[in-house]
C-alpha cells in the first residue's frame, strides 16, 4: 500500500512521521512524506520518498516581521502573525497537497494539515488517518483539556473540550469552507472535529500512555499510542545530528553538562537569555551545551565549560546530560524523559505551555514560562530538577517509556483501519 504522509511546520512537526515512514517501509509500503520544501534534504537522506510543500518555515521565522513580534514577548501576536503569513501561501501549499497525494492509496495528516486533507480525502475519495503530536482534544469526562485543568469533574470535563474545540471551528470555519467550494464539495455546517469523530476516522495521538492515559470513553478509533521514535541507529548517518568535533572529548572533561536548547523556536529576547547564560558561566561550575537549532545569539559567550553546537540527536545525548532546558516541544521532552533526566520546560507558546504544566503536575521536571524567566528562577528550577523526587520521578517514567513500541502501536492501528 502507498501511504502519503502529509505534515507542515517545524522539525518537530516531521521527524515523527519520518519514524513512521520508515517503520511502514520496513512492514512492506510505499511511502512518500509530503512537507515544506525546506526539509527535503532530510526526509530524502533516511532514504524517504518526498514531496515538497511550498513554504519554508525556517526563512519564515526569521522573516523581520516575526522576528520582531517574537522580539516584543507578545505570544498572541506572534501567533496572528504567523496565520497570516500562512494565509497568503496556503492556497499554493493546497494545490501541492492535493497533487502529492494524487498518487498515494491513503494519506495520513499532521494537526497542521489536519483541516485540508479533510477535504483532499473527499475530493479524491481516499481513506485517510490523523496522526497527531499535541495534547489530545478528543472529548472525555475521565479529565479537563490540559489547558482548563482548574478542577475534575465529568461536567466540567466535557464543557472544556467543548469549548476549544468551538474556538477551533470559529478561526477555520471560513477558509476550510472557502477552500471546499473551490473543490467542488459541499459547505460544512458543523465542526470538522465533529465530522471527524462521526465519520469514525482513524485519530492516534503519537504520545506516551505513561504521560497521558487512554480514556475509556473514546471510541475505538482514537487511541494513544506512545511515541514515534526513529530506531535501529538510522539517525547515525544524518550529518545534522552527527557529534560534533570535539564534543565526545569534551563530555569526558567534567561532570555531566545541563542541554539548552529551544529546536525550531527562536529564543524570543536573545540578549536576556546571553546575559543569563554568561551570568552562570560566571557564577556557577555547571556546564552547559546549547543548541542553536533555529535561533539567533550573536553575543552568545565563549568558555570553556560552553560547547555551541546547531543540531544533535537528542536520544544519544541527553544520556550523558543532568538536566534539559528546552521550550516544550514533544519530541524534546519525550527525549529528555527517555533518557531519564528531568526537563526544565521553558515555554512560549502554542501547546508548550500545556506540556510544560502537564511535566510539573506530574513532579516530572519544572515548568517556567520564558515571559517569567530570570537568572535566580532558572537556577532555582535546574536545582529542583536535582532533588531526589523528581530524579526518581523521571527515572521511573524513563523506564516505562523504554518499554513502550509506540512506532509498532501505530503501524498496526494504520493497518487494520487501511486493510
Amino acid at each position: 500500500m502507498h501511504y502519503g504522509i502529509i505534515t507542515y511546520g517545524s522539525r518537530g512537526d516531521v521527524q515523527p512521521y519520518i519514524a513512521l515512514a520508515l517503520g511502514l517501509m520496513e512492514k512492506g509500503h510505499e511511502v512518500t512524506l509530503l512537507a515544506n520544501e525546506n526539509f527535503r534534504e532530510f526526509v530524502e537522506g533516511y532514504g524517504v520518498g518526498f514531496f515538497p510543500l511550498y513554504g519554508n518555515i525556517e526563512a519564515m521565522v526569521h522573516s523581520p516581521e516575526l522576528v520582531a513580534v517574537l522580539k516584543s514577548g507578545n505570544a498572541i501576536a506572534y501567533l496572528r502573525q504567523m496565520r497570516n503569513m500562512m494565509q497568503k501561501i496556503q492556497s499554493q501549499v493546497n494545490v501541492d497537497m492535493m497533487q502529492g497525494a494524487a498518487n498515494a492509496d491513503v494519506l495520513i495528516a499532521g494537526p497542521l494539515t489536519m483541516a485540508w486533507v479533510y477535504s483532499i480525502a473527499e475530493k479524491l475519495d481516499k481513506k485517510w488517518a490523523v496522526v497527531q503530536l499535541s495534547v489530545p482534544a478528543i472529548p472525555t469526562k475521565e479529565f479537563p483539556f490540559a489547558g482548563f485543568a482548574f478542577f475534575n469533574a465529568p461536567w466540567y470535563n466535557l464543557f472544556t473540550y467543548k469549548l476549544v474545540r468551538s474556538i477551533y471551528w470559529r478561526i477555520n470555519k471560513k477558509d476550510i469552507n472557502q477552500y471546499r467550494v473551490s473543490l467542488g464539495l459541499p459547505l460544512l455546517m458543523q465542526s470538522i472535529l465533529k465530522n471527524i469523530d462521526d465519520q469514525k476516522i482513524l485519530q492516534l495521538y503519537a504520545i506516551s500512555p505513561s504521560l497521558i492515559a487512554r480514556p475509556e470513553d473514546w471510541d475505538a478509533t482514537i487511541d494513544i499510542t506512545g511515541f514515534l521514535t526513529i530506531t535501529g541507529g538510522k539517525r547515525k548517518s544524518q550529518v545534522t545530528d552527527q557529534a560534533p568535533e570535539g564534543l565526545v572529548e569534551w563530555l569526558k572533561q567534567g561532570e555531566a553538562p545541563i542541554y539548552i536548547g529551544f529546536g525550531s523556536i527562536p529564543i524570543p529576547n536573545p540578549g536576556l537569555f546571553a546575559d543569563i547564560l554568561v551570568d552562570m558561566l560566571t557564577n556557577t561550575n555547571h556546564r552547559f551545551i546549547f543548541c542553536m537549532g533555529w535561533s539567533d545569539l550573536p553575543d552568545l559567550p565563549t568558555h570553556s565549560r560552553l560547547f555551541v553546537i546547531k543540531y544533535v540527536d537528542h536520544e544519544w545525548l541527553f544520556p550523558q546530560c543532568k538536566t534539559v532546558i528546552t521550550h516544550g516541544g514533544i519530541g524534546t521532552i519525550a527525549a529528555a524523559l527517555k533518557a531519564k533526566i528531568p526537563p526544565v520546560i521553558v515555554s512560549i507558546f502554542a501547546d508548550q505551555p500545556l506540556w510544560g504544566k502537564i511535566i510539573a503536575d506530574k513532579n516530572l521536571g519544572i515548568h517556567l514560562p520564558f515571559k517569567k524567566l530570570t537568572k535566580k528562577k532558572l537556577l532555582h528550577a535546574i536545582a529542583t530538577t536535582q532533588t531526589f523526587k523528581i530524579k526518581q520521578n523521571a527515572s521511573i517514567i524513563g523506564e516505562r517509556i523504554s518499554s513502550e513500541d509506540g512506532l509498532q502501536s501505530a503501524i498496526n492501528a494504520l493497518e487494520n483501519y487501511f486493510k
